[in-house]
């Protein structure tokens, strides 16, 4: 009997002490654990900047920067080059269009020059002086230049310029009574004016 009573006390000592050793057991590896997730956590969280990174953080931004400034300054003035180019070559093309058509004036004034000195009639030196001006203002109308209106007019100083002025009793005061050279006009522009001379009542 006291030897049986005996093995249940040893029995429940061997099961106490088992206990504690996996209680012991079981704490370290819960501090091993969060040792750990301590450690894991310290490696995730960034170090503070220093100084030094910084300003190279920034020296490379600024060198970007700069990169970027130099291309697009670059595709600027690539882009107003052409532009340049374009124009000039809508200069040229219009002055091409130009003389292309003043060549059959040419034409006909070398044809009257030639016919005077191989001692032609002034009929046909006039017809060919009159060719000319067909041809010229033939160009004229294909710009849209007409002549302004200026005899028996009123005076306009916006196109017409007075060179002198003369009495008459026939056209009221401020009226165009002669246009001496011819003014042209194109739309709305003037190329240049209509010297005239200006008429005023008598006193």
């Amino acid at each position: 009997m006291a030897s049986e009573k005996h093995k249940h006390l040893q029995g429940g000592n061997r099961c106490a002490e088992s206990e504690q050793a996996l209680g012991k057991s079981g704490g370290e590896a819960e501090n091993q654990d969060s040792g750990s997730q301590a450690s894991a956590t310290g490696d995730v969280e960034s170090k503070p900047e220093t100084c030094e990174e910084r300003l190279v953080r920034q020296e490379q931004e600024i060198a970007r920067l700069q990169e970027q400034l130099k291309r697009v300054t670059a595709d600027s003035e690539n882009y107003r080059k052409r532009l340049d180019a374009n124009f000039e070559r809508r200069i040229d093309g219009a002055k091409e269009d130009i003389f292309r058509k003043l060549l059959p004036i040419v034409d006909h004034l070398e044809m009257a020059v030639e016919a005077s000195h191989k001692g032609g009639s002034a009929e046909a030196l006039c017809q060919g002086v009159e060719l000319v001006l067909k041809d010229a203002l033939k160009i004229f109308e294909g710009y849209h230049v007409v002549a302004i209106e200026a005899k028996g007019q009123p005076f306009d100083p916006a196109c017409h310029e007075a060179v002198m002025m003369e009495e008459s009793a026939e056209l009221p005061d401020e009226t165009v009574s002669k246009d001496l050279k011819k003014g042209y006009k194109m739309g709305d522009r003037v190329l240049r004016p209509s010297m005239v001379c200006v008429s005023r009542q008598p006193k």
